[in-house]
């Protein structure tokens, strides 16, 4: 005689010893279950429910003990549809929605085909039917199906593994500016969009591009590993060229539910304020042209790396707050300085001025005049960004110092008092190419 061993989500609860998420900034997660099952010697089927409707079924990975041979594995999708509840009311009396007792005949599709009790025999909509119960042999879950055979009866732990989408964690920060300090903290955004829920859940993140292949190989069984205290910090190492942060508590993580957990926070950073103006390239500029000028804020090189997300800048104004900006930032290595661009400033601007050119076939010759004007009530040093090419046949000529960055951009840093401008003129010598 054939048994299946089914394990219903009562049982499931019931026996649940580790759950552990590990999610990559990728959409996907390896979720690691390990439950304690009794496995009888005649068992040729044991069925693994309660999975993601979004499981990567190619990816799973069980370990049974010695004793039990696998042969196969069959996923067995499930969606729980009206008319697979329909179908198990065939030949029974139902009541439909404005009371009418009916008795189903049959389906016509998704049709019912139903009589009445003097005899009359109509379609209805199988929305309008009232099902009293739910049948206990309905399948209502995704399942995994594996065939086996076990040399004996046992009690077993058995631990499974696998890929599922759809479980994903984004990253944003907050810098909160108070004159020439700050604090910045940074938070992570856990989404489950599986259609399983996760009770009692250890949950890695794993920060960095991991390569993704279309076919996918089984992984290695994720271990449990025991979670730190709630008053623990988030752990954090570098492993394998990427970085993975662990919370310091076991979460519930119900399907289509989002979760915010603060990542780190720093308090009374000090900070720097720049200000850049892009020019355009000598060789090419005719006549004049207006620039704006943006401000950036540089931190002090922090400890922790960052996973890639959003920074939104913020700081007050008579006890206000105020949205300064925001910047997408890639993943960070710790001890790299961080510069965040918060947006133009309103109050100063450079024009370029093109005073003369006699170029000829053969070299480009122009002297430009740069203006810089700030109407603010404070004083600024803005840095001119020119790009031009640092080669043996090229020269800049200035009576402003200036510093080459890499081998193709030019910079002059230029203090301007407040309600002041400033000026000043290069020439630009290159031969064409």
């Amino acid at each position: 005689m054939k048994k299946i061993f089914l394990l219903s989500t009562l049982v499931l609860t019931q026996t649940i010893f580790a759950t552990t998420l590990t999610i990559y900034n990728s959409n996907i997660a390896l979720v690691h279950e390990s439950h304690e099952f009794t496995i009888q010697k005649q068992d040729e089927h044991f069925v693994y429910n309660n999975l993601p409707n979004t499981i990567i079924d190619d990816s799973v990975n069980i370990n049974f003990p010695s004793s039990v041979t696998l042969y196969s594995q069959v996923y067995k999708r499930k969606t729980l549809t009206l008319t697979d509840l329909a179908k198990h009311f065939i030949g029974k009396e139902l009541q439909l929605k404005n009371d009418t007792t009916v008795k189903l005949i049959t389906l016509n599709g998704n049709t019912p085909i139903v009589q009445s009790k003097d005899g009359k025999v109509f379609l209805s909509k199988i929305s309008e039917i009232v099902f009293p119960y739910l049948p206990n042999n309905l399948e209502t879950q995704n399942a995994l199906d594996f065939q086996i055979k076990a040399k004996e009866n046992l009690t077993t732990n058995i631990d499974i593994s696998y890929l599922a989408r759809n479980i994903s964690f984004t990253s944003d920060y907050i810098l909160n500016i108070n004159k020439n300090k700050a604090s910045f903290q940074g938070w992570i955004d856990i989404t489950n969009n599986s259609g399983k829920d996760f009770k009692n859940t250890k949950v890695n993140l794993i920060a960095g591009d991991i390569n993704r292949a279309y076919t996918y190989n089984a992984p290695v069984a994720y271990k449990s590993m025991v979670a730190a205290t709630q008053d623990s910090p988030i752990a954090h190492k570098a492993i394998a060229g990427y970085h993975k942060y662990t919370l310091p508590f076991t979460v519930n993580l119900n399907a289509f539910e989002k979760r915010r957990v603060k990542l780190l926070e720093y308090k009374n950073i000090t900070i720097k304020n720049h200000y850049l103006a892009k020019m355009s390239n000598p060789i090419y500029l005719m006549g004049e042209r207006s620039s704006s000028v943006s401000r950036e804020i540089t931190l002090k090189r922090l400890d922790k790396a960052l996973p890639g997300g959003k920074v939104r800048i913020y700081t007050k104004d008579d006890n206000e707050v105020l949205l300064l900006g925001e910047q997408s930032l890639r993943n960070t290595p710790k001890n790299t300085p961080l510069t965040l661009r918060v947006g133009k400033d309103f109050d100063t601007k450079v024009i370029q001025k093109v005073l003369s050119r006699t170029d000829t076939n053969k070299r480009f010759n122009v002297t430009i005049e740069y203006i810089v004007t700030n109407h603010s009530d404070e004083d600024k040093t803005i840095t001119i960004e020119i790009p031009f090419y640092k080669r043996t046949d090229s020269k800049v000529i200035s009576k402003e110092q200036y510093h080459y960055e890499n081998a193709n951009l030019l910079l002059f840093k230029i203090f301007v008092k407040a309600n002041s401008h400033k000026s000043f003129k290069a020439k630009f010598i290159s031969k064409r190419r």
